[in-house]
C-alpha cells in the first residue's frame, strides 16, 4: 500500500516534509479513518454553563458526531435523532432549544443547524487496523 504523508503545523498549516510514495511498514494495512478534534475553549464553556444539563450535553455530541467532513452544517431530523438518543420528540425539542438559545447551535433552515466554529473539526487520518506493538 502506497500513501501520501505530510508532515505539517497544525497551527500554521506550513508543510515540513512531503513524501508522495510513503510506504506504511506493518502487519497490515492501514485504513483512511475519520476523526473529530473537540477544542478546549468548547469544554470549559459546557462546564461552565449551568443550563446545558446532562440531555443538551448528549445531543451536543449527538450532534458533533453527525457532522460532515466539509461543513459545520449538522442536518437533524428529530424523528431520526429522537430514537437514537432514545428519547421522545418532547425531549429532542427541549434539548435543541437549550442548544440554541445558550448559542452552541444556530438554525439555518428546516432541520439544519450549524455548529459553532470553535467546537469540533472533522478529518482523516490514517490509523492501523490493528494494534501495533509497542517498541
Amino acid at each position: 500500500m502506497r500513501a501520501r504523508v505530510v508532515f505539517y503545523d497544525e497551527k500554521t498549516g506550513e508543510i515540513f516534509q512531503e513524501y508522495d510514495r510513503a510506504i506504511f511498514i506493518g502487519r497490515k494495512p492501514l485504513a483512511d479513518k475519520g476523526y473529530t478534534k473537540v477544542f478546549v475553549a468548547f469544554f470549559r464553556d459546557v462546564l461552565e454553563n449551568e443550563r446545558l444539563g446532562k440531555g443538551a450535553w448528549r445531543l451536543l455530541l449527538y450532534v458533533i458526531d453527525k457532522l460532515s467532513y466539509d461543513s459545520l452544517e449538522v442536518h437533524l431530523v428529530p424523528q431520526r435523532a429522537a430514537k437514537d438518543l432514545g428519547v421522545t420528540e418532547r425531549t429532542f425539542y427541549a434539548w435543541l432549544k437549550v442548544l440554541l438559545e445558550e448559542g452552541f447551535l444556530e438554525k439555518l433552515a428546516r432541520n439544519v443547524y450549524l455548529l459553532r466554529p470553535y467546537i469540533a473539526v472533522k478529518g482523516y487520518m490514517a490509523k492501523a487496523t490493528a494494534s501495533i506493538p509497542d517498541f
